[in-house]
């Protein structure tokens, strides 16, 4: 009897350091997060994009890093298929735009995935440059649009989706390579 009861104690016990343990990792993985997301310009948009990722609850910043790229990986890749069927006005300077901006997605599209494969081999400086020219074919996009007869792009929204994304990137890069 003595020894059920032993049992039962060890279980128990086990049981409940378990749950601590598990209580207190998800903590420090909010309080990352929360760390990072602050850093950002829409701190629910860094925190639900995160958060919405299943991988990011077992991610150290080196996981965060490549969490992210691939995130905005999967943002320009859909932007680079949508393109081609978005409608646009048949007149030439708005067929020009549209094809530049699927020009700006493509060499996007190579460049975070160059990012995910720098950052998997721990370049992080890598990184930081290849984000930002990626960030920057969006900006390109979105200001094509600017210019004389100024109009909204197509995409206006997925260029600003993918800048924010390449942000979050950019501040986890900080976090590894300062902290």
């Amino acid at each position: 009897m003595a020894s059920d009861n032993h049992s039962w104690s060890i279980v128990l016990f086990l049981a409940l350091l378990l749950y601590y343990h598990s209580i207190v990792v998800t903590a420090a993985d909010q309080a990352l997060l929360d760390k990072i997301c602050k850093l950002a310009q829409s701190y629910d948009f860094c925190l639900s994009t995160l958060r919405n990722d299943p991988r990011t609850a077992q991610a150290d910043l080196r996981g965060l890093s490549l969490i992210s790229i691939a995130i905005t990986i999967d943002e320009v890749r859909d932007v680079s298929d949508r393109l081609p069927n978005i409608p646009v006005p048949n007149h030439p300077v708005d067929q020009q735009r549209k094809k530049a901006c699927q020009t700006d997605y493509s060499d996007a599209l190579a460049s975070f995935q160059k990012a995910y494969q720098t950052s998997a081999k721990g370049d992080y400086w890598g990184v930081i440059d290849l984000v930002r020219v990626g960030a920057n074919k969006a900006i390109d996009c979105e200001d094509i649009y600017k210019r004389d007869p100024i109009s909204v792009s197509p995409v206006s929204t997925d260029n600003h989706k993918v800048i924010q994304l390449a942000e979050i990137t950019l501040i986890v890069i900080d976090f590894l390579t300062r902290h």
